[in-house]
């Protein structure tokens, strides 16, 4: 008997079908940006009529509404971004309420309460079985259909599966993702953008995304002949090749900051270094890096106005899935200037003085995360595998 609270009689579920918990489970997160309702429109199509869609399931699969709040209203958030929120401060504070009664301090903090208690709901029957969450989204720029997620061995393992630019090691520019709690508890989670949120076309590779990931983890078996075709709605005709991808830089924005990104650019356009990419406070913003422009920001609200990336070689993706296997991982907290954070098992602090011999590749190689807390006296770090 499925949980109440895991039924379509709750609004903020879209679809829920319910099997023997020790088959696969996915679980997709549609609309946790108000302004970008392409992945609720397409799972209301994909599992709406007739009621489950024209599939035979083999599984588990639940479709969670993100802000509902911001969905009714259109905008990407009401105070603050749903998807910047998952902290663990702010999860001990929405678990810790105790009346009803009392109101939250911002919108997002009620969502995240609702989405939180699904969520853990959902782990506790499905989470010994197979499991996979998505994180549905669109851009504000045109775009191709991409793939960012946390870099992490059973991550990159299922993001491969799927024709499109593949983007490594988001996590460490984002505070507070819901794709990274999620990792944080040991699953497997993906982000997906589908492409420019007005595009007609994002729903459908929205569809196409779901329906993959679905074969993938044998919910449903698809022919042959229907992957491929699924397949060639994801991939792109603006020559971007797939494959993994990593992020150079972040351009951040602060509060009421003056920011306007030069028109014309797209996701994965190629830029050189020099070049002028948008203006801060009637200032130019110049890159530092030649490579691609990545989530150019054409919206009022966001907190980053850009990042670059570059293609990362096969042999590094090798490297590191060699090295995370090793005992090397385990040693590089014994060396100078790094020291376990207590109580966490799994977090270090690193004095960037003692330990000038190691760099960002190197952690990065051996499946650490970079989270800078202040990067003249402190790193810290954390393992991801």
């Amino acid at each position: 008997m499925s949980d109440p609270l895991l039924t379509t009689d709750n609004p903020r579920i879209l679809f829920a079908h319910h099997g023997d918990p020790q088959l696969p489970t996915l679980v997709i997160i549609a609309g946790i940006h108000g302004n970008e309702p392409a992945s609720v429109m397409a799972m209301e199509s994909l599992f709406g009529s007739p009621p489950g869609g024209n599939f035979t399931l083999q599984g588990n699969v639940l479709v969670l509404k993100g802000n509902n709040q911001a969905l009714k209203r259109k905008l990407r958030y009401i105070e603050k971004d749903l998807n910047r929120i998952w902290t663990a401060d702010n999860l001990h504070l929405v678990r810790m309420k105790n009346s009803e009664q009392d109101r939250f301090s911002y919108p997002e903090l009620e969502e995240l309460a609702a989405l939180d208690r699904l969520i853990t709901t959902i782990i506790a029957r499905y989470g010994r079985g197979r499991i996979l969450f998505a994180d549905l989204h669109t851009t504000s720029s045109e775009s191709c259909a991409f793939l960012p997620f946390n870099d992490t061995l059973v991550n990159r393992a299922v993001a491969k599966q799927f024709p499109v630019p593949l983007i490594l090691g988001i996590e460490e520019y984002l505070e507070g993702p819901l794709m990274s709690h999620i990792n944080d508890l040991g699953l497997p989670a993906l982000g997906f953008e589908a492409g420019r949120h007005e595009d007609p076309g994002s729903i459908r590779r929205h569809q196409a995304f779901v329906k993959l990931c679905m074969n993938y983890l044998g919910i449903i078996h698809l022919p042959a002949t229907d992957i491929a075709s699924e397949e060639d709605h994801l991939k792109n005709n603006q020559d971007i090749r797939p494959g993994f991808y990593e992020i150079l830089c972040r351009y951040p924005l602060r509060p009421k900051q003056q920011f306007e990104m030069k028109p014309g650019f797209f996701n994965f356009n190629p830029i050189q270094k020099g070049l002028v990419l948008a203006s801060s406070d009637g200032k130019p913003v110049i890159s530092p890096y030649k490579g691609m422009v990545f989530l150019p920001l054409y919206q009022q609200m966001g907190q980053e106005g850009f990042f670059i990336v570059r293609p990362v070689s096969r042999f590094w993706l090798w490297l590191s899935e060699v090295l995370r296997k090793t005992f090397l991982p385990e040693i590089l907290p014994l060396l100078p200037g790094i020291s376990r954070k207590a109580p966490q098992a799994n977090r270090y602090v690193v004095n960037p003085r003692i330990a000038r011999f190691l760099n960002n590749e190197i952690f990065h190689v051996l499946g650490f995360q970079i989270v800078r807390k202040d990067p003249a006296t402190h790193w810290e770090l954390v393992k991801r595998d």
